[in-house]
């Protein structure tokens, strides 16, 4: 399976190894794998993420593993705090908007602080629905 997704990777030239991939980790499971893959396909990466404070101390369990993790994969890991049910009052937005704009915001933000960045940081970070 690892060899299929290098093959993919590089025939599309989607990724570049000389180029830091940044990756939204959440520390959920599909988060989780897609830095574990390209961690181990060699490529550089940087875990991003966020804590909307949202579920309480599992929101903060949830910023322990994902430091955790990526520390594990010697990956660096940046994060940021979201005062998100103050922003979606402010601004009349459900909380998932809300979550949304916060998270595209500051991911954008890494973004442009990362240059060069990977041409596919923007699939990478998050899916826009």
């Amino acid at each position: 399976m690892i060899h299929t997704i290098r093959l993919y990777i590089e025939k599309y030239r989607l990724l570049s190894e000389d180029r830091p991939v940044l990756v939204g980790l959440s520390g959920g499971a599909d988060s989780v794998a897609l830095l574990g893959v390209l961690v181990r396909l060699g490529y550089p990466c940087i875990a991003l993420h966020c804590n909307f404070h949202l579920r309480g101390e599992e929101s903060d369990r949830d910023e322990a593993f994902a430091c955790e993790f990526a520390e594990s994969l010697e990956v660096p890991f940046h994060k940021i705090d979201f005062d998100t049910i103050s922003y979606a009052g402010e601004r009349h937005l459900s909380i998932e908007m809300a979550a949304r704009e916060l998270r595209y915001a500051w991911f954008e933000e890494m973004r442009e602080g990362r240059r060069p960045p990977s041409p596919i940081t923007g699939t990478i970070m998050w899916r826009r629905s």
